[in-house]
């Protein structure tokens, strides 16, 4: 199927994209780490930060960094990564998911087959993101020898990661300001 071609190339793409960006996020994140990036909000010292949250928008891949303090609550300005550093990938991939919705409407019978195509294609990117920013946080983990808890999750769910550990983690995000991890 020319499709699956076509959705392959895409993830290629973006594995291509990330790498090209993998020395600046580094480099970010170890200014992080290093506390030189961080902006504390009023009343809060940099040695109030119990946790670094990175969280990402899935469908633009752009991150949001905050520190938080032992309770959960968030004591540092956001730092985004990756807001417009994909751009040229996420046109591509919009004139490319055009063609595929055209395509989808023309198919009448093969929706599970699609929906299959559309699942493996999804489930690639995500892996291809993932695997990319753990790896770029390894290197800036190995570089400081950061052994804060960071957690890592995708902003609309109520999961993620725990990287020093790699423990899955629930996140309770009843207030925008507080975030509560759990083992």
């Amino acid at each position: 199927m020319e499709q699956l071609k076509e959705l392959k190339e895409l993830n290629a793409m973006f594995q291509a994209t990330l790498a090209s960006k993998s020395a600046k996020i580094t480099e970010d994140l170890i200014q992080i780490f290093n506390g030189t990036a961080i902006t504390m909000l009023p009343s809060y010292e940099k040695s109030d930060i119990a946790s670094f949250n990175f969280e990402y928008r899935h469908e633009w891949f752009s991150i949001a960094f905050f520190g938080s303090n032992a309770r959960g609550l968030t004591i540092t300005e956001p730092i985004s990564l990756l807001f417009n550093e994909l751009n040229e990938y996420h046109s591509k991939s919009e004139d490319v998911m055009d063609a595929m919705d055209e395509l989808e409407e023309n198919l009448e019978d093969d929706t599970d087959e699609w929906e299959d195509m559309m699942d493996e294609y999804n489930e690639e990117k995500n892996e291809i993101y993932e695997n990319w920013f753990i790896g770029c946080w390894n290197e800036a983990q190995n570089q400081t020898q950061n052994t804060t808890p960071t957690y890592f999750s995708i902003e609309e769910l109520d999961c993620g990661t725990e990287l020093v550990s790699s423990d899955y983690v629930e996140i309770n995000k009843n207030q925008s300001v507080i975030r509560y991890y759990t083992h």
